[in-house]
């Protein structure tokens, strides 16, 4: 009876390794018209599948779409299968059943005044931000490549574009991602053309330069409010960001990566806060720059830690031609070597 294993594959929401059990065995007890028909199911389960991941797609429709290739699977097995023999269903697949549920957060400790314990998350949250007064970057082709990369992981990818600095805070709350990947600028002090501010005072705002009271600091560019305009976020600022998220509102952040330039005094800083952060020590090429996240995501979609994937993923860069240190790894402030 073992179609019953294949039905709790679906019911499970496990539709992806139920076509694939379909596909590997219906040499054996369905047609060739059925395997044909299986194949067809399998490319539009996938397309659909990447079409969510690269947020190219409304969740209605994914629902919808996800919803029919459910019932055409279902059908398939019942119409066009024999019975199954158990022992001809690979162990990868019934092991598929008995994981454990996702844990929830333990409401109980809130009343006690205990933040709840952080829920594993499996979510890459995919930042980015790129003013039309910057140089432009291949950013959507960047997503698009981590989508892909990891389409056929546990892991998912969520995505904010052209975001403000208030979005980039409410995201990551609101997500409560594994990794958050920022794509876009950095630089080493406060660029000229996001200087221009208003105050909310009378007369000429005071050039605090020449005073000596703004000091240099690295940062990275999103959007001002508007957007319309760059807005330059120091790495101080970022620091208390990420300090407010994982320790004041116990968000599960494994890692943090900027993936811009000059951004390696900002993952030193955001490290301090107890996550493992990537930056770069210098400027990069944007070609150098989607060669990294390929490499980074290939590998931590084959299981690898962050620090294997970072390893790996240095090995794409330098194809590139960028040097074998300009991706830097920090953890509690200090500088991890790889």
């Amino acid at each position: 009876m073992s179609k019953k294993i294949i039905r709790r594959l679906i019911a499970k929401g496990h539709l992806g390794p139920a076509i694939e059990l379909m596909i590997e065995i219906a040499p054996q007890y369905a047609s060739s018209d059925t395997e044909n028909m299986l194949y067809v199911i399998s490319g539009q389960y996938y397309s659909n599948e990447k079409a969510k991941l690269g947020g190219t797609i409304r969740d209605d429709s994914y629902d919808v779409s996800r919803a029919k290739i459910n019932s055409s699977i279902t059908s398939v097995l019942g119409d066009s299968f024999k019975e199954i023999d158990e022992k001809d269903i690979p162990e990868k697949y019934t092991s598929l059943l008995n994981e454990e549920p996702t844990p929830t957060q333990d409401n109980s400790a809130v009343g006690n005044g205990k933040k709840p314990e952080a829920v594993k998350s499996d979510v890459v949250l995919f930042l980015s931000a790129n003013p039309s007064q910057t140089a432009l970057l291949k950013l959507k082709d960047e997503h698009s490549n981590i989508a892909i990369e990891l389409q056929h992981s546990a892991i998912q990818v969520k995505s904010e574009r052209a975001i403000s600095f208030s979005e980039f805070s409410k995201a990551i709350y609101d997500t409560k991602p594994r990794i958050v990947h920022f794509s876009g600028h950095g630089d080493l002090k406060v660029p000229e053309v996001v200087e221009a501010y208003r105050t909310r005072g009378i007369g000429k705002p005071e050039d605090n330069k020449k005073k000596g009271i703004q000091e240099e600091e690295p940062g990275i560019i999103l959007f001002d409010e508007t957007k319309r305009n760059p807005f330059f976020v120091k790495a101080s600022v970022l620091r208390r960001t990420f300090k407010t998220m994982v320790q004041r509102q116990n968000i599960p952040i494994e890692a943090v990566i900027f993936n811009a330039c000059h951004s390696e005094q900002q993952a030193k800083a955001v490290s301090e806060v107890g996550v493992s952060v990537i930056g770069t020590s210098h400027e990069i090429k944007d070609a150098a720059a989607l060669a990294f996240s390929t490499g980074f995501y290939s590998a931590l979609a084959r299981g690898e830690n962050i620090v294997d994937s970072l390893d790996w993923a240095i090995n794409q860069v330098m194809a590139y031609g960028e040097p074998e240190d300009r991706f830097t790894l920090y953890k509690d402030g200090k500088k991890i070597d790889i």
